[in-house]
């Protein structure tokens, strides 16, 4: 019971965080949006001071204008003159960069919190220290499984006219039990894992429909001006190909961060599935002792 209320606490004080998470990267998304888009509205009402040329008649013929100096095109002019389902595309890009950032720095302390409790579990168990086992059993998957084996070792203790099939009845309840515990706790680190996954797998496609969308809009002010001209044609182009960019900023760390965390998820499951069976194991060589 008391296990069961533990896990119930963990998983919900879990959701509460992610969901933290999630509206504190909304809210800074926002916010930097908000002052992006404040600062281009007070580039575009300052007035530009055009040069303008000598009209006096007795200047030299040798003056030269002066050169205009070029406009900057950078990532945030791009974001700013972009379209409004490409700009859609690059906020939604953000927010799962932000996520699979998020859950890196999640996993990282979820993982070492349960590897560090696993290693003082095991330490205790193999040196038979009772008082540990009971201090740690309930912060460790291992103590987990342990504790519902012994509450099945406790049950079979009442029936002391036990006999070989008993015993294996016994074993096999144990195995059992231990796995169903297993399975909860590694379904509780692969968690936002499927998150990962899905962001893995189709920003790049997400940035893809927002580098098509761009060039349609390309050619389309290309249909409007009646011109061909690169000056028309690039910042359009620039504009799409940043959502691509920012599709592959999103996938490549997701995809990284997924097989990091699968390769240590596979590393739990080997070292519980070995507590499992040495758990069974000293069991069984008990059950012989007292035989």
């Amino acid at each position: 019971m008391d296990t069961r209320t533990l896990g119930f606490h963990s998983t919900r004080w879990q959701s509460r965080l992610r969901m933290l998470m999630l509206v504190l990267l909304i809210g800074v998304t926002g916010l930097t949006a908000s002052a992006v888009l404040a600062q281009v509205e007070e580039e575009s009402a300052t007035p530009i001071n055009t040069p303008t040329q000598n009209s006096d008649l007795n200047a030299p013929e040798t003056a030269v204008a002066p050169m205009p100096v070029p406009e900057r095109f950078g990532v945030r002019e791009m974001f700013t003159q972009a379209d409004v389902v490409v700009k859609a595309v690059m906020i939604f890009l953000v927010l799962c960069s932000l996520l699979t950032w998020a859950v890196l720095f999640e996993k990282l302390v979820v993982f070492a919190k349960a590897r560090r409790a696993n290693q003082r579990f095991l330490a205790g168990f193999r040196n038979n220290d009772l008082t540990l086992l009971h201090e740690q059993a309930e912060h460790s998957a291992m103590g987990r499984m342990w504790q519902v084996a012994q509450a099945e070792v406790t049950h079979f203790g009442r029936n002391r006219s036990a006999d070989a099939d008993q015993i294996n009845r016994l074993l096999q309840r144990m195995s059992l039990t231990a796995s169903i515990v297993q399975e909860r706790d590694l379904a509780r680190l692969g968690s936002m894992m499927g998150v990962l996954a899905t962001i893995g797998a189709t920003a790049p496609f997400i940035g893809l429909f927002g580098t098509v969308w761009g060039i349609l809009n390309s050619f389309a002010s290309i249909a409007t001006m009646k011109s061909a001209s690169l000056a028309i044609v690039a910042p359009g182009i620039a504009e799409a190909l940043l959502a691509t960019a920012l599709g592959l900023f999103a996938a490549i760390p997701a995809v990284m961060i997924f097989n990091k965390f699968a390769r240590d998820i596979n590393g739990f499951v080997g070292g519980l599935d070995n507590f499992s069976a040495e758990m069974i194991a000293d069991v069984s060589r008990k059950l012989d002792e007292v035989k």
